[in-house]
């Protein structure tokens, strides 16, 4: 479990020290996120010969998926202003930009989907505010009330159709799923009677707003042209 934990940890100082030093830090980050996840998936078989218990708990699940949240959150607000205000070249930068835009994709995407299942308040909040930080805070919604609900049917946006494409089904399943969570949501204030500022909605298009301004004050203009490459790649790879 220590080895799970370190090794789900370590791409954060990685990343870190990539966007505070550049060079050989942003080829390791880029090596880890590719070649050593690639590797883990192919060791862990040799190390762990038995399949684990399915229904074994993660002994620390809850504070490693915090960890993981926060980390997130920080290590988001130093790339976007490590490219905006200390450039590192321009090999440097699309390196530390597609190790990050993996790493935001393959696990905050994946630890905010486990935190908005938790059930605290303030693990769900965390979870969806690591949605909202790469613009996807919708799929905070649009998970539990339309993909678990329409799965592998027709109706459900996240599901992919026979034969699609990934370019034709991101922006599908991005706006569908938009959409249908944004309508759930509405119908649901409605049943209860709620006014339209408690909707949801109002948080993660704030939120995106908020981050978006926030991105301009820590990077300026120029992270904004940047670093669109990361926010593209975590969110295509979340809408998977």
């Amino acid at each position: 479990m220590f080895l799970f934990a370190f090794a789900t940890l370590l791409p954060l100082p990685l990343l870190a020290l990539a966007a505070l030093q550049g060079g050989v830090w942003v080829l390791a980050a880029l090596l880890y996120m590719t070649v050593f996840t690639y590797l883990l998936d192919q060791l862990v078989v040799i190390a762990q010969p038995q399949a684990a218990d399915p229904t074994a708990e993660f002994p620390a699940a809850d504070a490693l998926c915090v960890v993981l949240g926060i980390g997130h959150l920080a290590l988001l607000a130093l790339i976007v202003w490590t490219i905006g205000q200390r450039p590192l070249g321009l090999t440097s930068t699309i390196g530390l930009v597609a190790a990050a835009g993996l790493y935001f994709g393959q696990v905050s995407n994946s630890n905010a989907h486990e935190l908005i299942h938790k059930g605290g308040r303030g693990l769900h909040r965390l979870g969806q505010w690591v949605y909202i930080s790469m613009l996807y805070g919708h799929h905070t919604s649009a998970h539990v009330l339309i993909h678990h609900r329409l799965v592998a049917t027709p109706d459900d946006p996240a599901t992919a159709r026979l034969g699609e494409g990934f370019w034709a089904y991101a922006p599908r399943a991005w706006i569908g799923a938009f959409r249908a969570g944004m309508q759930a949501e509405t119908a649901r204030l409605d049943r209860v009677g709620r006014s339209t500022w408690h909707h949801p909605y109002v948080v993660y298009l704030g939120g995106g707003a908020a981050m978006l301004i926030a991105a301009f004050a820590l990077g300026g203009a120029r992270v904004c042209r940047i670093s669109g490459a990361g926010r593209l790649c975590a969110g295509a790879t979340s809408a998977v």
